[in-house]
């Protein structure tokens, strides 16, 4: 091999890799910009908007909820643009977006999160009036922050922070949930990652002689009946009132419980570090729609309790459908709902995200100038 060859060789090498880095670095610059300038500036105008909080509390959720929004885009925006296309399928859901309604996800990685972010922008009013319930460990993070802000709860894992927990998600629904006109609670009920927990599910399954799951681990059901219980419809009377009259004063209860099921190329999730760099070729996470009137689900917490297990087992046959043909099943066993069989890309509008993004950065430096004059 000539002197030649091997400068060409090596080139040949070279040159793909230096981009693939010079990509990877640039992303994260990018991302870490980002946060730099939406995050303060987020937070600065809601203390400018805090006189509207006093006067017209109402209003100022309604502009949170949309700066909010704008916020969740930009996390979705991180693994779009990085070749990490979504897709959906399966019931319409569109008649829930103005509902009071319990969205149950299966968890498989931190790119669930970033997922959902990404793949609801489009349904109306959802993400704007939608509430978390997610890991503490996200409270330190600086979209924590502004999910702590919004009104978002943080769940502190661990049997023995249970009961605790349960009682907080409760007060926190009735003074959070209520008063800033939230609709959509978002659960993982599994309460953990898949890869962490399906050891422990499966050894539990087998001791109780319950379906044993590969692709998704047996549910939790405390924060789901704390939900139902809190600002669910009511059920009972007691000395003549209902047992959650407070929610039910105004007709606010929640109506639906979708089942969203997040399924990844050949079933490996990505997760936030590579939606973030971009360090692994681009593949496409698919989203699968079912959804329930809360009239069909048990109240009573066995009952409630084995409705939650067959969803899960049902997400079990789903996945295992995905995972050896490539695509969810056809179909769906309610009469009258209609379906989207193949699945559609979810597609984000570069012209709108460069319009938020264009908001946040003249709102900085507005902020900024703002500043700087005043201690001048």
């Amino acid at each position: 091999m000539t002197l030649v060859d091997r400068v060409t060789h090596l080139l040949m090498w070279l040159i793909p890799w230096t981009w693939y880095l010079l990509r990877i670095v640039l992303r994260l610059t990018f991302v870490t910009v980002n946060n730099l300038y939406v995050i303060p500036a987020h937070f600065v105008w809601l203390l400018c908007l805090q006189p509207v909080h006093m006067v017209r509390p109402a209003l100022f959720w309604r502009l949170e909820g949309v700066m909010f929004k704008w916020l969740l885009a930009q996390v979705g925006w991180w693994g779009y643009s990085g070749g990490y296309k979504m897709y959906e399928c399966g019931e319409d859901i569109s008649h829930t977006y103005n509902d009071e309604t319990i969205v149950i996800v299966n968890h498989q990685s931190t790119a669930d999160v970033a997922t959902l972010m990404a793949a609801l922008q489009h349904k109306g009013p959802v993400v704007r009036r939608m509430m978390w319930i997610m890991d503490y460990v996200f409270l330190y993070s600086n979209f924590g922050w502004c999910a702590w802000a919004h009104g978002d709860f943080f769940l502190q894992q661990g049997q023995e922070y249970r009961d605790i927990m349960l009682k907080l998600l409760k007060d926190h629904l009735h003074t959070k949930y209520l008063s800033r006109n939230h609709q959509w609670i978002i659960l993982f009920p599994e309460g953990g990652f898949l890869r962490k927990r399906r050891e422990r599910s499966q050894k539990y399954a087998r001791k109780n002689n319950l379906p044993v799951l590969q692709h998704v681990v047996l549910p939790r059901v405390g924060a789901l009946k704390t939900i139902l219980d809190t600002v669910g419809p009511a059920v009972g009377h007691t000395n003549g009132a209902l047992t959650n009259g407070d929610v039910h004063a105004n007709g606010q209860h929640v109506k639906w419980i979708v089942d969203i099921t997040v399924a990844y190329e050949y079933g490996r999730p990505l997760d936030v570090q590579t939606l973030i760099s971009g360090w692994r070729p681009p593949c496409p996470t698919t989203l699968h729609y079912r959804h329930f009137p809360i009239s069909e689900v048990p109240r009573d917490e066995d009952g409630l309790t084995k409705w939650l297990y067959d969803r899960f087992e049902e997400k079990e046959q789903l996945l295992a459908h995905f995972y050896s043909t490539g695509r969810f099943p056809t179909g769906t066993t309610r009469p009258g709902t209609e379906t989207t069989d193949e699945a559609a890309e979810i597609i984000f509008n570069p012209w709108w995200m460069l319009s938020i993004h264009l908001f946040y950065l003249c709102s900085t430096a507005l902020q900024w100038y703002t500043l700087s004059t005043i201690l001048q």
